[in-house]
């Protein structure tokens, strides 16, 4: 496979990814702050900024306070100067995808073009203004079926495999960053809990919209039962090895990928994976509460954007830059 095409579809991958954690995100943090206390409003936009690493393309742009959550949304989903928009992943994994036309399966091509022209064709303010969620749901829904669709029309070949990659390290990084802004300023009264580290007293609705973020409410649940510890809710998303979301599983499944992509040669990008991910798969989430869990989830961060440098060297040809770069400098 040419290395460009390599390219195209590892980002269509990761793009695709983006545009579905923006809109779940965004949609759970709209009906969080229906309950919530006004006062909580620009604090909890502040919060998926930085979570969607946007917050300094929100500064420069002065729009304002982040208070304003229509601003804030219409920023997020719409806004064709911030390049972390939904409407500009799409955009950019229909551009992508378009590239590799004879690599995918025609029904991928009419799925990702699909939700692009739809969005096109959908009065996007009034959307934003009037029914939000309603547009949410369908860029989440439609984002699922290009998965779908891959997974059912595809062959598991090398552009398969570069298409899930991206979208595996495009998620393990979203949910570390997840993980790390939402503990870290989380900062309510806090009492000991049963495990002997600190929780926030009556902050568990801050970890249940976590979880939504993250599609792993109910599962936690069955797992958890009633446990309001974010020690269980971060050991959950850091560490299950059978929630698609979790840090491990993705690392885990993204390493299966790039093994047969490098026809089991012990490459830098395998072997740095490899590293990373054993980091995760031992690790006590107590301990790690009573160290750093920020500079903890900071390393495992680099070292996932370290991977998809070492992949873009190996396969690409080239270095760009790793996703959150992306977004400020595409």
């Amino acid at each position: 496979m040419l290395a460009r095409l390599a390219e195209n579809l590892f980002w269509a991958g990761r793009y695709v990814e983006r545009a579905e954690d923006t809109a779940r995100m965004v949609d759970v943090t709209y009906h969080t702050l229906l309950e919530s206390p006004f006062g909580e409003v620009g604090r909890t936009w502040d919060q998926l900024l930085d979570v969607l690493h946007l917050r300094a393309a929100w500064d420069e742009r002065e729009l304002g306070p982040t208070s304003d959550a229509q601003a804030v949304v219409r920023f997020l989903v719409l806004d064709p100067e911030n390049a972390g928009s939904i409407a500009a992943a799409t955009s950019r994994a229909r551009e992508n995808v378009r590239s590799v036309r004879e690599l995918v399966s025609s029904e991928l091509w009419e799925a990702v073009n699909g939700l692009h022209l739809e969005l096109r064709s959908r009065d996007l303010d009034r959307d934003v203004a009037e029914q939000p969620s309603e547009l949410l749901r369908l860029v989440r829904n439609a984002s699922m079926a290009i998965y779908g669709v891959a997974s059912e029309t595809m062959p598991r070949d090398a552009g398969w495999r570069f298409l899930a990659l991206g979208r595996l390290i495009e998620r393990a990084e979203m949910t570390c960053r997840l993980i790390d802004v939402r503990y870290g300023q989380l900062d309510a009264l806090r009492v000991p809990s049963r495990r002997g580290v600190i929780v926030e007293d009556g902050g568990f609705h801050h970890w249940v919209a976590v979880l939504k973020s993250a599609s792993a409410f109910e599962a936690y649940r069955r797992r958890y039962r009633a446990s309001t510890d974010p020690v269980d809710v971060i050991e959950f998303l850091l560490l299950a090895d059978d929630l698609p979301r979790s840090v491990v599983y993705c690392l885990t499944s993204a390493m299966h990928q790039l093994e047969a992509l490098s026809n089991g040669r012990p490459s830098r990008a395998v072997r740095l994976l490899g590293r990373t991910t054993s980091s995760l798969q031992y690790r006590d989430v107590a301990e790690l509460l009573d160290e750093d869990l920020h500079d903890f989830l900071e390393d495992v961060q680099q070292r996932i954007q370290q991977v998809a440098e070492a992949v873009a060297d190996e396969f690409f040809r080239h270095q760009p830059p790793g996703a959150m770069h992306a977004i400020a400098t595409s």
